[in-house]
């Protein structure tokens, strides 16, 4: 299905004077089409069946959606935007020719993924126009392409364009982070409520989300793990080993038909925490639980990271990075960003992951996250498990 508002994407193109999007990173590819292809897989590190190219796809949002939007996929795509739903009609392939014996209608194909792109803008009155990019992801070959194929185009960049579609979610797109954040709330319970053991291995646990969110129809996106004091150093899986009265301190994400959760906790698993744990715990509690509290329309996320801040001074501690959260949708880190400068008043439908952290040496690594979704007159709290140190015990 479409996810975004095309109107609203002309209005912003015309503002910009843009004539025609050229979009080709795989988030944006994936949000303007509604449709996953290798979803283990790169493009740029994903290779054709003759060897020769990279499996580069473009979507194309000309401003006037009567011109038809449409589709620039590599011939290893063939059958997934038509057996999935894709709303783009138009769908143009090149690559390998990928052929069917048998079949009075065999697939057109052109060499390079570029050369088609052009073919499409000709045929659409739009390779004399100005045609927006991803400036700092387009590939360079792509570019010198462009040049040669559609001499009398300029080239601009479309990247605020695109965020400025993304930045607020859809219904739908909520629903889905709304799903997944669901999800990884009951993983997460059932490492602290179940599956947790003296003795396991920080690689035991990333062994087990990949089952815990399988079973779930969902996936295990990344783990950030730390038992007890060697959080403080390191936040990725190793061969440390829980012990009773250790931290246990997981940052997980899963997955909902393309959209992603995070959160984060940082709590006691069979024992009491020490006093100077304890204490740590409190403040980072603190400030999650003001900043939900802060997160409603009109609120500058530069001064939820200035809340942030002022706590963490307040506590007498330090925070680990110069940020107190940001926002996801397709990936784990879109923007609004709340930190220092970042002026844009937060809108319904905005998502906000708050997410106050730090680390202390002789305890470890001490991060209480959620994810919200900005409402009329607040916020909604997505993730679920509970916060308090001795929650599970």
């Amino acid at each position: 299905m479409r996810l975004f508002d095309y109107e609203k994407l002309s209005a912003e193109m015309h503002a910009r004077d843009i004539d025609v999007i050229l979009a080709g990173t795989k988030p944006n590819v994936e949000y303007l089409t509604d449709v996953e292809w290798m979803r283990w897989f790169d493009k740029e590190n994903f290779l054709t069946e003759d060897g020769e190219n990279y499996a580069a796809s473009f979507v194309g949002l000309p401003r006037d959606q009567k011109v038809g939007p449409f589709y620039v996929a590599p011939s290893t795509q063939t059958g997934y935007p038509e057996n999935y739903g894709m709303w783009i009609e138009d769908i143009r392939y090149w690559g390998p020719v990928f052929f069917v014996d048998g079949s009075d209608d065999q697939m057109d194909s052109a060499d390079n993924p570029v050369a088609r792109v052009a073919q499409v803008l000709r045929e659409k009155g739009l390779d004399k126009g100005r045609i927006g990019v991803e400036w700092r992801h387009i590939e360079m070959q792509f570019v010198e392409n462009l040049r040669e194929f559609l001499p009398m185009a300029t080239l601009v960049d479309a990247e605020q364009i695109l965020w400025e579609l993304r930045i607020i979610k859809s219904e739908e797109e909520i629903n889905r982070i709304r799903k997944a954040s669901k999800i990884t709330s009951e993983v997460v319970n059932s490492i602290y409520a179940e599956f947790a053991y003296e003795g396991m291995t920080e690689w035991d646990l990333e062994r087990y989300l990949g089952v815990a969110f399988a079973e779930r129809a969902s996936r295990h996106l990344w783990t950030d793990v730390g038992f007890g004091p060697k959080g403080a150093r390191f936040a990725g899986p190793t061969d440390e080993k829980l012990k009773r009265g250790d931290i246990l301190r997981i940052d997980a994400s899963g997955w909902w038909d393309g959209y992603v959760s995070d959160q984060s906790r940082s709590l006691a698993w069979d024992g009491e925490l020490t006093d100077k744990a304890k204490r740590a715990h409190a403040a980072i509690l603190r400030m999650n639980r003001e900043l939900r509290e802060a997160v409603r329309p009109g609120v500058l996320p530069s001064n939820l990271y200035k809340l942030t801040m002022q706590i963490f001074e307040d506590e007498g501690y330090e925070s680990l990075t110069p940020q107190a959260g940001h926002s996801l949708g397709r990936i784990a880190h879109e923007p609004p960003f709340l930190v220092e400068g970042y002026d844009r008043p937060l809108e319904p439908g905005m998502i906000v992951v708050v997410e106050p952290t730090m680390r202390v040496e002789g305890v470890g690594s001490i991060n209480i996250e959620d994810t919200t979704v900005v409402t009329e007159d607040g916020c909604e709290v997505l993730t679920e498990t509970p916060r308090e140190w001795d929650a599970f015990l």
